[in-house]
């Protein structure tokens, strides 16, 4: 709400404006989760310093003798949270808003505050959110997925109840095409900053060694490696050509060329639909000149 007002302050453009409230957005809703990452990080390894006492014996922290279930834990109640978040906004502001502007139109104050618009970029944000909490979550909460599945599900049908019944058309029209390549950057985002805590529990903290599936391992990795030794030798030259430099470099060239067709050829349908653009203004201005000459002509 701070933002939106800000940048009303501020008269950017439309697409422009929706972009900066966005971005402002996603980086204080991301940024909290990244403290909440980095808090956990310190408490389970002891700041990193596996020679404290009290990660000298299991490599963690014993506070935590089961610290991927405390992080699954963790993310569970900001999904539960978030859906609480979303069916009160709904039921205790939009509803008694709605009901207000309706039934007491005489008021001042209440014209000038209006109904409820339906902010696309705020809906947008809420997404990107909810699924960078799934995707943190998955590895420690594998059920986290279903029950993001069945929250967006419910958020949805509440939403479009709610877009119906509660809002009211936007003052100005959002264009999706503007800022769709923004939404995917920032859900990008979203997945890097997933992908870190994801990587690091994977690759350099030990499991717990009290409960879990990768208990005794050294790390969560580590049974990958035991699966494929025990595969036929072929497949593990496939897996080992494919986990080389041999077959990632090309792939990324290949993908790379495959990129910039793509860009060149976003580039020439845009330059083509300027000029049917500019053509069907020319057309019209001809149009307009024909109409004044035959009713000059009529008279």
């Amino acid at each position: 709400m701070i933002f939106g007002v800000l940048v009303q302050l501020e008269k950017y453009p439309l697409s422009f404006e929706i972009k900066i409230t966005l971005l402002r957005n996603v980086f204080l809703r991301l940024a909290s989760l990244v403290v909440l990452l980095i808090s956990l990080w310190s408490q389970i390894t002891c700041s990193g310093d596996p020679q404290q006492p009290d990660c000298k014996d299991c490599g963690y922290s014993h506070q935590f003798p089961c610290w991927e279930t405390s992080v699954g834990q963790e993310m569970f109640k900001l999904l539960i949270f978030d859906l609480l978040i979303t069916l009160l906004v709904v039921v205790f502001v939009e509803f008694p808003r709605k009901m207000l502007v309706t039934y007491l139109p005489s008021c001042p104050l209440l014209k000038l505050w209006g109904e409820q618009e339906f902010m696309v970029p705020a809906n947008v944000l809420d997404l990107v959110y909810g699924q960078t909490l799934c995707w943190t979550g998955a590895l420690f909460c594998p059920l986290l997925p279903v029950l993001n599945t069945l929250k967006y599900t419910l958020v949805f049908y509440l939403k479009k109840l709610t877009l119906y019944a509660n809002c009211r058309p936007a003052e100005r029209t959002f264009r999706a095409s503007s800022s769709n390549f923004f939404f995917l950057l920032v859900l990008l985002l979203g997945l890097i900053i997933s992908c870190v805590p994801a990587l690091y529990s994977m690759f350099a903290l030990s499991p717990s060694k009290a409960c879990g599936p990768f208990r005794g391992e050294p790390t969560m990795w580590n049974t990958v490696s035991n699966a494929i030794s025990v595969l036929p030798s072929t497949a593990q030259a496939f897996l080992e050509f494919v986990g080389s430099l041999a077959f990632a470099v090309p792939l990324f060239l290949l993908l790379s060329i495959f990129m910039f067709y793509l860009m060149a050829l976003t580039g020439s349908y845009g330059s083509m639909v300027k000029g049917l653009k500019g053509q069907l203004q020319l057309e019209g201005q001809d149009k307009l000149f024909l109409v004044k000459q035959i009713s000059e002509l009529s008279q």
